[in-house]
């Protein structure tokens, strides 16, 4: 229960109070402190001893009851910010390592377990170390959470008694968890089984069954798993509990996503059928259901679902992975009336999804690690501080006078150093900015050139067509490019794009040049196998100009059918892009255009040019581009381009 705001204010009015408080009785010159006598000194200390000790623990206490709250988000780590600050200033170390401790749990409920670990890391540091409870457990999920099970269960093994009756179930799921993480299926079902013989609720033997049948299917036991699977479903058939429901439907969709991710699509097919006949049906199931008779290549059955999804479909979605089955079953669906509604609807859904997804981050937007930084410089800075402090005190007085000079000599010279340095920073700064919008403001007037330039001569196509008084390949030719629009507008905002985003253009682009040119070429678009699309990203639009080139000035040229390739593949850290073309080269192409085809021609290549060279200058790449003949007779033309993987910029 979140505690009243007026109790906060009064908490904090304490902290500050108390906190100027000690400042003073820490305060003071040392003549002063020299020329107190000895008995008002001990007695000063005394009271600053006190004053420090009633601060931390007013601090502990607005701590833990920071911890008592349910639901833990930004405004308590507000709180939380200010009362390890004043703990820092105070050397509260005590109270420190419980502010710590806290910030730890609230880093956890915001979902950034990384930041998380390394606050909790911190409360048990030196003299910051705090004895708050189930230290190790919490070590544990936090390193679960951020993938590492083995550590996490290298805790948990001493927490962990597998004859006892004492153990936590809760601690031993955990554990559990992290051995099928790990892939140690037998090791887990044996665990499981041990736990299955005690006194457990509905709810925990369910979770456990679940589990059991996780781990035979992902041994290829996949009658026991399924037979396990059948046995928990039954449990929550004859449960009266509303959440039954709700556990009914996580159970269905753990069981399917492991029997997907052992390629047993054939079980999952009849498992999901079968939950079908209930009365009430979570129409994600149907999405579940598409997805495998996708991967069975029964398309038709595949489209069925999607259909029956559609009829009453969920928005409540968080990944777009969910609904990917949708497009991709529109893209191979021989009837256009239903891929076309399949494409309308995946592009509603994917907004809906990307709406939700943009407030979930907005609700995490935590600056942690540069939070965590910034209150360990101030803590080595305290430390620095107070070391340079009790080093003085103990200085003699005969060097005083020196010790005053070399200070205000040393001060100048300090102060004297900061505004040359902050001067030097800040002109360096200043020019280094406007030289960035510059290229920024560049880079956007030539990606503002381009994109008229692509879309001028895509609509040269839609005019053909009504010119010809062809309306079905007209409306056809529309759709498609209303959804090539889409996405260059989508992606024109933005740097870098994925690669296989700038493919999803390409494809859709060839299609639209190859409806219109079909006598005149046919195109293949390979990518090599070990390519992971997400290890590259590329400036958008960087591909098509150079495949333009290749159609509107090689291939459209040709007296018979020419060929279009387009190749990805990995080199190392590098993407190589390939466009080669059997054209009548570019010797041949020269010859045949107007001055004004020269100039357009011309201009287009030089912008491309120009934007590389921002882009590399800007980003610290190294992307290359290599024009070349593809025959020794001069016909046909191949371009190579070479762009640097993510983490390996040159």
């Amino acid at each position: 229960m979140p505690l009243n705001k007026t109790v906060y204010k009064f908490h904090l009015l304490i902290v500050f109070f108390l906190a100027f408080i000690g400042t003073q009785y820490a305060g003071g010159s040392q003549k002063e402190r020299k020329e107190e006598p000895s008995q008002i000194k001990n007695s000063k200390d005394y009271k600053e001893k006190r004053n420090n000790e009633i601060l931390s623990t007013q601090h502990i206490l607005m701590a833990q009851d920071i911890l008592r709250i349910d639901s833990l988000s930004e405004t308590e780590l507000k709180q939380i910010e200010i009362i390890t600050k004043s703990c820092i200033t105070n050397d509260l170390n005590e109270a420190l390592g419980w502010s710590y401790y806290t910030t730890a749990k609230i880093y956890e409920s915001i979902d950034q377990p990384e930041v998380a670990l390394e606050y909790l890391k911190l409360s048990q540091s030196g003299k910051s170390r705090t004895n708050a409870p189930d230290i190790n457990l919490f070590f544990a999920e936090l390193y679960s959470q951020i993938g590492n099970p083995e550590k996490s269960n290298k805790i948990l093994e001493p927490l962990v008694y597998p004859n006892s009756k004492n153990s936590i179930l809760k601690t031993e799921l955990l554990y559990i968890e992290n051995l099928i993480a790990s892939q140690k299926f037998i090791e887990a079902i044996n665990s499981l089984e041990r736990i299955r013989r005690r006194q457990l609720t509905k709810e925990e033997e369910i979770e456990i069954i679940n589990k059991i049948a996780i781990c035979y299917i992902s041994t290829d036991q996949i009658e026991e798993g399924i037979q396990a699977y059948q046995e928990a479903i039954l449990i929550t058939e004859n449960k009266n509990q509303k959440s039954s429901l709700n556990q009914r439907a996580k159970l269905k969709s753990s069981i399917s996503n492991t029997l997907k991710s052992n390629k047993r699509y054939q079980e999952d097919v009849q498992l999901i059928t079968a939950s079908l006949k209930d009365e009430k049906v979570n129409p994600l199931e149907y999405l579940r259901l598409a997805e495998s008779y996708y991967a069975l290549k029964d398309y038709k059955k595949a489209a069925n679902s999607i259909k029956k999804y559609i009829e009453k479909p969920n928005f409540r979605l968080i990944d777009k992975s969910e609904i990917t089955i949708i497009r991709n079953t529109a893209r191979v669906i021989e009837n256009e009336e239903d891929a076309l509604m399949f494409m309308d609807f995946y592009t509603t859904l994917e907004d809906t999804i990307e709406y939700r997804r943009n407030q979930l981050k907005s609700i995490n937007n935590v600056k942690g690690i540069e939070n965590l930084l910034q209150l360990e410089l101030l803590r080595k800075e305290k430390e620095i501080s107070q070391n340079a402090i009790n080093s003085l005190v103990k200085e003699d007085a005969l060097k005083e006078r020196i010790l005053i000079g070399s200070r205000w000599a040393i001060g100048l010279l300090l102060v004297l150093i900061f505004i040359g340095l902050f001067a030097g920073i800040y002109i360096l700064k200043v020019s280094k900015q406007r030289r960035i919008a510059n290229q920024k403001l560049a880079l956007r007037s030539l990606r503002s050139q381009m994109n008229p330039h692509f879309i001028f001569n895509a609509l040269n196509s839609v005019n053909s067509f009504i010119s010809e008084n062809d309306q079905r390949s007209a409306n056809k030719f529309l759709t498609s490019f209303s959804r090539l629009m889409r996405l260059v507008m989508e992606n024109s905002e933005h740097d870098f794009i994925s690669v296989q985003k700038e493919l999803e253009i390409l494809e859709i682009y060839l299609e639209l040049e190859h409806f219109r040119f079909k006598d005149k070429f046919d195109y293949k678009i390979q990518t090599e196998d070990s390519l992971d699309e997400d290890d590259f990203e590329i400036p958008p639009m960087l591909i098509q100009p150079y495949i333009e080139n290749a159609i509107w000035h090689g291939l459209r040229y040709k007296d018979n059918t020419g060929n279009l390739n387009l190749k990805l593949e990995k080199k190392e850290n590098i993407l190589l892009v390939t466009i080669s073309d059997n054209g009548i080269g570019r010797r041949k192409s020269a010859e045949l255009k107007t001055a004004n085809q020269k100039k357009n021609r011309s201009t287009a290549l030089r912008n491309i040019k120009e934007r590389i060279y921002i882009v590399n200058e800007l980003h610290g790449l190294n992307i290359n581009v290599s024009i070349q003949d593809y025959n020794k007779d001069g016909t046909g033309t191949v371009v190579r381009l070479k762009v640097p993987q993510n983490g390996n910029k040159k």
